[in-house]
C-alpha cells in the first residue's frame, strides 16, 4: 500500500473541515467573532431594535436573505459605512448566513 500515507495527508484538512461546527450565528451577534467583527448589539442595542443615537436601524426580523445581501453590499466598494464595511469584511460567508439566520428569528419591535 505505497502513497496511503500521503493520501491520508492530503484528504485531513477536507475531513477536518467537514467535521467543523457551523457557526454560532446568536454568538456572534451578542459577541462578535474576534477577527474583526463587532457584536450587532454593540451598535443595533441587546435586542437589536436599532440605536437612534447612532444612527444603527434595527435589525430585528428583517429576512435572512435582505440581512446577507446588506452585509455584501457593505463588504462591497459600494458599501460607504466604515464600521459596517470592518463588520461584513470580517465576518465568513458561513458566519454571515449564521448571523442573518439569528436576527431573521429575533422579535421584531420599535425602536426604543
Amino acid at each position: 500500500m505505497t502513497g496511503s500515507p500521503r493520501r491520508i495527508l492530503i484528504l485531513l484538512p477536507l475531513v477536518l473541515v467537514a467535521a467543523a461546527p457551523p457557526p454560532d450565528g446568536k454568538r456572534i451577534a451578542e459577541q462578535g467573532n474576534g477577527r474583526g467583527a463587532a457584536a450587532c448589539s454593540s451598535c443595533h442595542g441587546p435586542t437589536y431594535q436599532g440605536n437612534s443615537g447612532l444612527k444603527a436601524p434595527p435589525i430585528a426580523g428583517l429576512s435572512a436573505g435582505y440581512i446577507e445581501t446588506r452585509l455584501k453590499h457593505y463588504a462591497s466598494p459600494a458599501g460607504h459605512n466604515a464600521l459596517m464595511r470592518q463588520v461584513a469584511t470580517s465576518l465568513s460567508p458561513a458566519e454571515a448566513q449564521a448571523v442573518a439566520i439569528f436576527l431573521a428569528k429575533q422579535p421584531k419591535g420599535s425602536r426604543p
